[in-house]
């Protein structure tokens, strides 16, 4: 008999202790059963979902990881390193930035300058071999040839979606770093995410765009991230499957 109540004490502590993992695992990314997320927000993580999941986060979370004091600390540090971003003003300031002119005014400029010097005249080898004695890199004339071919077929908004889909990523960030309140973030990402909606016709179109942002800014090919696109597009959290016209109100 009391062999019997120490094993049924030792099961209660067991059930007991079994039920604290339990909360701390709903209150971290542990938790499977997540209150259900409006479609306007997932689409709006859909802008930065390839960097989210790059990054590790999880992409059906505004700013890709839950808003707590560890994750506050790590995004801080992530925005001042990589960012510059220390508080509420140089985070507006780097975000109007962005909207306002971003990597795609550069790009224009210099590709308007090639254009000037008659670089549709050359052949692709040759406007290589111009662009490498001029930057004294061929890894990066190499892109800059991929730059100005895009240049030439989508215009002087070919990145475009390189410099909105960041900044939507912000203001995620921002909320998370405790910069903006869950609401200012979700106004302003609702308020970019209108903008991406008018200026491309679908999830395919927008990526390209930014795929051709991050090839033109790193000098580096963006097949990695386009493989977690088209990944991610074959799961059964989808976010392209969001109807690309949904009203973001």
């Amino acid at each position: 008999m009391i062999k019997q109540d120490m094993n049924k004490q030792k099961f209660i502590k067991y059930t007991f202790l079994l039920c604290i993992i339990g909360l701390i695992l709903c209150g971290s990314a542990g938790c499977t059963q997540q209150k259900k997320v409006q479609p306007e927000i997932l689409w709006v993580n859909g802008t930065y979902a390839v960097l989210t999941e790059l990054n590790g986060g999880d992409y059906t979370l505004l700013g890709g990881m839950k808003a707590n004091d560890f994750n506050k600390r790590l995004e801080l540090a992530s925005l001042e390193e990589w960012w510059d971003v220390t508080d509420r003003a140089s985070a507006d300031e780097t975000l109007n930035w962005l909207l306002d002119t971003g990597h795609r005014a550069d790009y224009a400029s210099l590709m308007q300058v090639l254009e000037e010097d008659d670089a549709s005249g050359l052949e692709r080898e040759e406007l290589a071999k111009y662009l490498s004695e001029i930057v004294g890199d061929e890894e990066e004339a190499k892109y800059l040839v991929n730059a100005y071919d895009n240049y030439v077929n989508y215009g002087a908004g070919a990145i475009d979606g390189w410099d909105y889909c960041r900044a939507v990523s912000l203001c995620g960030w921002y909320y998370i770093a405790g910069f903006y309140t869950e609401q200012e973030a979700l106004d302003k990402s609702l308020e970019i995410a209108q903008t991406i909606q008018k200026r491309f016709s679908s999830w395919d179109e927008m990526m390209d765009s930014y795929l051709r942002g991050y090839e033109y800014w790193s000098y580096e090919s963006g097949d990695a991230r386009r493989e977690i696109y088209e990944d991610i597009k074959t799961r059964n959290n989808n976010l392209y499957l969001l109807d690309w016209n949904l009203p973001l109100t």
